[in-house]
């Protein structure tokens, strides 16, 4: 048995942030209904963003949001409609939404306007900068909010060049890992009390928290952007070999400092008066980085990768977004999968960031998402609808 299943999902969201939590929840093994506008999802349209194709039968930028749901599409705009959404809410244990507040209460589906009707159900938000304060209502996304308004794009830039290009995708998706922690703490909570509870995340909350050691740099006046020279120390530090690629060293005790100059090739490192205490170490780091980078531009990446590697000193290759599929530590977890869709097209899926026992990581479904609308039918019947109402629906655009 998988950790979530007999729960039933009903989500109401567009994009990443909340397509995902619900993707990790569906992984979990809850049944989850995706209620999408006769328009649907506005993700579905984006695939240009990850260069994906997207033909008939193949949306891999999408379906990365949306695996293994169920896709039900409502005119939430008809009566008929709303009634069919809150027919699910009843037989809903999680209601999951990155729908602004005003847009909910226009449809009735704030957790205020649920919560007596539904008392058990547990109503998880996405929300752009929280739900107080005068922004609360503001438009936000994963660039915005948790890129921009935390200092992430500006400081993690290199000092003097222009702010950080982001990657689509990592503020929401760490909304949604949160999210998704929350959604079952709350029905743990339920299971004792018997009430649901509504449960938010913010990308500002998810941002100012991932980034609380940056923020921290800051609030002590740590001077930032800042360069390579102005590192904490230079045993923490990126370094580029000969071939041009570049590794991340972690010297990060500096009782393990004399043992690594003599591994490089550089023992008198050590005993230099400018390094061999902690104070001078740290104090002339500019210094150290310059002499380091030298010694590494010598050789290239995996040679230093494999002499580090075998005298157990930490490090990391920097690899490229295009490796990691191959990556054989990856593959070994089972983090990434390969898949072929019907008409050939290839892709490659994460799965998600949890590892149950009771999960085999190499056998996680990939159900796809297919058309708008594609379970409309089979999830209405089970909601008590008969075939003859669901014609009327399709006939009169209620349903699709």
């Amino acid at each position: 048995m998988r950790p979530m299943e007999n729960i039933r999902v009903v989500e109401l969201s567009t994009m990443l942030a909340g397509p995902m939590t619900a993707r990790i929840l569906a992984e979990w093994g809850a049944d989850v209904v995706k209620v999408e506008s006769v328009n649907g999802d506005a993700w579905r349209k984006q695939a240009g963003t990850t260069l994906s194709p997207c033909t008939k039968d193949a949306n891999p930028n999408f379906d990365v949001q949306n695996m293994n749901k169920r896709f039900v599409c409502l005119n939430l705009r008809t009566e008929a409609g709303r009634a069919a959404m809150r027919k699910l809410l009843s037989g809903a244990d999680v209601f999951v939404t990155n729908y602004r507040v005003q847009a909910l209460e226009a449809m009735g589906l704030t957790y205020d306007q649920l919560k007596g009707e539904f008392p058990r159900l547990i109503h998880a938000s996405v929300l752009g900068y929280g739900s107080e304060g005068k922004e609360s209502s503001r438009p936000g996304y994963d660039y915005t909010v948790f890129f921009a308004r935390t200092g992430l794009m500006a400081d993690l830039a290199p000092a003097g060049g222009p702010p950080l290009i982001p990657v689509g995708g990592i503020g929401d998706h760490s909304v949604a890992v949160a999210l998704s922690g929350g959604i079952a703490a709350a029905l743990y909570q339920r299971s004792v009390t018997g009430q649901g509870d509504k449960v938010d995340v913010s990308l500002l909350q998810a941002g100012t928290f991932i980034l609380c050691t940056g923020i921290l740099n800051g609030f002590n006046g740590r001077k930032l952007p800042r360069d390579r020279y102005d590192c904490g120390h230079a045993g923490s530090n990126t370094y580029r070999g000969s071939d041009g690629e570049w590794f991340y060293l972690a010297i990060i005790d500096y009782r393990r400092f004399p043992e690594f100059c003599q591994v490089i090739g550089l023992p008198e490192i050590a005993a230099d008066p400018r390094f061999s205490t902690v104070d001078s170490y740290y104090r002339n780091r500019s210094e150290l980085t310059r002499i380091l980078d030298k010694k590494f531009a010598e050789q290239p990446v995996f040679y230093w990768h494999e002499l580090l590697d075998a005298h157990d000193l930490p490090h990391e290759v920097l690899y490229h977004f295009k490796d990691v599929p191959y990556d054989p530590q990856v593959q070994a977890n089972h983090y990434t999968y390969f898949h072929e869709y019907s008409d050939g097209t290839r892709t490659v899926f994460a799965n998600g960031p949890v590892h149950f026992g009771s999960i085999d990581p190499s056998a996680i479904p990939c159900r796809t998402s297919g058309p708008i609308g594609r379970d409309t039918d089979e999830v209405l019947k089970e909601l008590g609808y008969t075939d003859d109402q669901i014609h009327t629906m399709h006939q009169s655009e209620e349903i699709k």
